[in-house]
């Protein structure tokens, strides 16, 4: 599938699939899900893949019960805080539920900013995986910044509930929508950088699921096949790592999905000669070969809604 193809893909289903707007409805629970989550949930959520407020790299994923409950996974960068706080503030200006997968800068300084100045925006629980502070100088040119998101997390300990959980297969279920923590740090992966401690997080409700994979890298990847693959499964699958340089073929081989989202800037989305490195080509190559059709990229829909 060329690049045209891509844009006419995703700005289809933007408009939905192709015409109605929303994920097609589940008519059935299986029962695998039966036997792997309990009864079907009956609670529904919306979500937004918020768009980088600078066409930077960077993950914001707003997410809305039908109750009125937030969840949050990441939030991007400082300079994404302006139109987050936007989207926090149209969802009723509380977050009850707010992941973040791991201490880079374009997944935690939107929460870390706003920790140090919460103006009219309140938290209820931070759901996080530290990493100790020996860990972080594994990555010199982020250990302060982790540092600093850090710091303002212990100095509002009292104020927000802070979870720093270290044990995968843990349930958040809020509004009777589903929320499970699938992985979690793990200092035994033995290629010691920030991205392959990412949490992973699926999120399901009466139509729909999604798995957000953070920046998994293949370790990360590899580990998460050999304890959870079953909970994989997904309808919406978000690219580990922005789409480039993240989980391997096989792990994207290996599970069920039907649509992709790609948190991913538009130098990140065609990257330039001298940004070879930059392997999202080969990530949407596999998706060809795997036969997805449905992907969604946020420097080409501002701002994709899943209702």
């Amino acid at each position: 599938m060329d690049r045209r193809d891509f844009i006419k893909v995703s700005g289809m289903a933007a408009a939905g699939l192709a015409i109605s707007g929303c994920a097609p409805k589940v008519s059935n629970w299986s029962e695998k899900e039966k036997e792997l989550f309990g009864d079907k949930k009956t609670g529904h959520f919306t979500m937004i893949q918020i768009s980088s407020a600078t066409d930077t790299i960077g993950e914001s994923y707003l997410m809305r019960t039908s109750g009125g409950k937030v969840i949050m996974v990441d939030g991007g960068y400082a300079s994404d805080v302006p139109v987050l706080r936007e989207h926090i503030r149209k969802a009723g200006g509380h977050v009850d539920l707010w992941f973040i997968t791991h201490p880079h800068e374009d997944h935690m300084e939107a929460l870390a900013t706003i920790l140090n100045d919460m103006g009219d925006i309140t938290i209820g629980k931070v759901i996080y995986s530290r990493l100790p502070d020996a860990f972080l100088d594994c990555e010199p040119g982020s250990a302060d910044n982790a540092r600093g998101y850090y710091r303002a997390i212990d100095n509002h300990v009292g104020t927000t509930d802070f979870l720093d959980i270290h044990q995968g297969g843990q349930r958040f279920d809020i509004d009777d929508v589903g929320v499970m923590v699938l992985g979690v740090s793990n200092l035994d992966i033995k290629a010691r950088n920030f991205n392959n401690q990412s949490m992973v997080v699926r999120v399901w409700d009466d139509t729909k699921s999604v798995v957000f994979l953070g920046d998994a890298g293949v370790e990360c990847g590899d580990n998460l096949l050999s304890g959870y693959k079953e909970y994989l499964d997904c309808d919406y699958l978000q690219m580990a790592h922005h789409g480039q340089n993240g989980c391997s073929e096989e792990f994207y081989k290996s599970i069920n999905f039907r649509a992709c989202l790609w948190p991913t800037p538009s130098w990140v989305w065609e990257p330039a000669p001298e940004n070879d490195w930059l392997k999202t080509r080969d990530t949407r190559r596999w998706m060809d070969e795997k036969g997805i059709t449905e992907h969604h990229v946020s420097c080409l829909e501002k701002d994709w809604e899943l209702l």
